[in-house]
């Protein structure tokens, strides 16, 4: 008894971990690129309220050229083949507003090994950063 709540207290830590970290948006999706979950960086870098963001795509935050070329799809291709994908450029607020963005997206696995999500890292970068 004692293990189970230790678990569920290491669990709501782990939980509050993630959604309270704000230098960096932290978001869960799933393989088809949809987001399931959001932590308080990724509502102040992005823009959106969790509400208005679940279920929506992530190529929503790439630019019209970057989605046109395919560049959301391709770094999820990338992180399952390879385990994760970085990148750095623009990304896009809710308001339009463009930032640049350093990225990584890292392949979520199951007991097979199926790809069956990914986490995906998004931190603000200043004008003289470059990673």
């Amino acid at each position: 008894m004692i293990l189970d709540k230790k678990k569920d207290e290491l669990e709501e830590l782990h939980r509050k971990m993630i959604e309270e970290i704000v230098d960096v948006a932290i978001i869960l999706l799933d393989k088809d690129g949809t987001i399931l979950s959001w932590n308080k960086g990724a509502e102040l870098i992005k823009g959106y309220k969790e509400s208005e963001i679940l279920g929506q795509n992530f190529n929503i935050f790439y630019l019209p050229q970057d989605r046109q070329h395919k560049l959301p799809e391709q770094l999820l291709e990338l992180a399952a083949r390879e385990g994760r994908a970085k990148h750095i450029g623009r990304r896009v607020r809710k308001d339009g507003t463009t930032f640049w963005g350093s990225i990584l997206i890292t392949a979520l696995h199951n007991d097979n090994n199926d790809v069956i999500g990914y986490t995906k890292l998004t931190r603000e970068l200043r004008e003289n950063e470059t990673e």
